[in-house]
């Protein structure tokens, strides 16, 4: 019976002394005599709701950054490749671009510019006769007969030359040992020009790749550390995210000028880096290599940080090591040429050709028919020569400009924030 009336006493001793004491009643908190006010709602927690708008904003204040360093490249450099862009950027660097610049007079579609639907219709679309009759037309802008018709009117001025010789001056020849010859300098002439087209083709490849591993590791880089709601350090991690973007649009623009060349400007790098960072990349030997070590840096810090998982690390690194090898198949491309004896004795033999050709001619037509002749001759076969000798140097005709302007479209898609499911 003593029990019931001994609990209340006994109930503080029992209880644990960790335990919080519970919440006076707003009656109690009350002083006495004055009414008990009503019980507000609690607030909720300040990192509940407004965390994740903070976020939104730091992810949007960086997208935004990035956006207007693009913009600011795009206001220094020309953002499309038409032949007459072309024909500015070839006299700025000092070449002579009436040989390599096609369809710069004409208009007709060209493998220095990136080809797209409306251009293809221009190009194959049309029918034969009128392509034809096309290509016929437009035959006195053509790089081939800009280049070569100095020396095919020499070689046809020759030709005038030996057939207005009296007959007993112009010996005999059997027809034998020019068709060996011009048998032998046709395989000359296609294995040099394969070659000169198989360093083309490679060229656009490796270009390709780096569009494609610069666009991979944009969207790995802006899915793993712009976008992923439960990355550690937000800001830094938002920060490291768009400094990549930044250092692979340089990267496009700075190989284009490594390529090209031959006076390199700082004004890309002065639109997307730090002053200080870009006045020390301008003095580098090789400014795409420091590139890609500051793209290595930056993630190896973010995953140090523990922003970045270890297979995704990983994956962009091999994508670094991927891109490191494309930028120096460019170099290698650009520093070695088909071997200069190989293009010299072709040269060599074509001069041997056309100067024994006349004499074996001479005689069998008009002086003047002769002389129209080996005009044509020359012209189709030197013109061989000089289409291979066009071609030769790949990043003269690859369109690295408009190449790299899809390298920052690329990288404006990669960093747009996704619709919310």
């Amino acid at each position: 019976m003593m029990l019931p009336l001994m609990l209340p006493a006994l109930l503080p001793a029992l209880l644990p002394a960790s335990l919080p004491p519970a919440h006076p009643s707003p009656a109690a908190r009350a002083p006495r005599g004055a009414a008990a006010s009503p019980r507000l709602p609690r607030p909720a927690p300040l990192a509940a709701a407004p965390r994740a708008a903070v976020q939104m904003i730091a992810r949007a204040r960086v997208i935004e950054q990035l956006r207007a360093d693009l913009a600011a490249v795009r206001a220094v450099r020309p953002t499309q490749q038409s032949p007459a862009v072309q024909h500015a950027l070839w006299k700025a660097a000092g070449l002579n671009p009436n040989y390599k610049v096609s369809g710069l007079r004409s208009g007709e579609p060209s493998f220095t510019r990136l080809l797209d639907h409306k251009d293809w219709g221009a190009y194959t679309g049309r029918p034969p006769l009128t392509r034809w009759a096309r290509t016929i037309v437009t035959w006195p802008d053509s790089t081939v007969l800009r280049s070569l018709w100095p020396l095919s009117m020499i070689a046809s001025f020759w030709a005038f030359a030996v057939a207005s010789l009296p007959p007993h001056l112009v010996p005999r020849c059997s027809p034998i040992p020019m068709s060996l010859f011009g048998q032998a300098l046709g395989l000359l002439l296609v294995f040099r020009t394969q070659n000169s087209y198989n360093r083309l083709s490679e060229a656009r490849q490796l270009w390709g790749q780096a569009i494609f591993l610069c666009r991979e590791i944009a969207q790995t880089v802006a899915t793993a550390l712009l976008f992923d709601e439960e990355v550690g350090e937000r800001e830094e991690a938002c920060e490291a995210a768009v400094r990549v973007g930044r250092l692979l649009a340089a990267f496009s623009w700075e190989m284009n000028a490594k390529l090209t060349g031959p006076v390199l400007k700082d004004d890309v790098l002065r639109a997307l880096l730090p002053e200080a960072e870009a006045k020390w990349m301008s003095t580098q030997r090789s400014r795409p290599v420091q590139l890609i070590g500051q793209l290595r840096r930056v993630m190896y810090s973010q995953y140090r940080a523990g922003n970045l998982p270890v297979h995704v690390h990983r994956k962009l690194e091999e994508d670094l090591r991927a891109l490191d090898l494309v930028l120096g198949g460019c170099e290698r491309l650009f520093s070695s040429p088909v071997p200069p004896t190989m293009a010299r004795h072709i040269v060599r033999s074509l001069v041997l050709w056309l100067f024994g050709l006349p004499w074996l001619l001479a005689g069998t037509m008009n002086r003047v028919v002769l002389s129209l002749w080996i005009f044509v001759t020359s012209y189709i076969f030197v013109g061989i020569e000089e289409v291979g000798v066009q071609v030769e140097q790949p990043f003269e005709i690859v369109p690295m400009t408009q190449l790299c302007n899809v390298v920052m479209a690329n990288l404006d898609e990669a960093f747009q924030p996704p619709p919310k499911a």
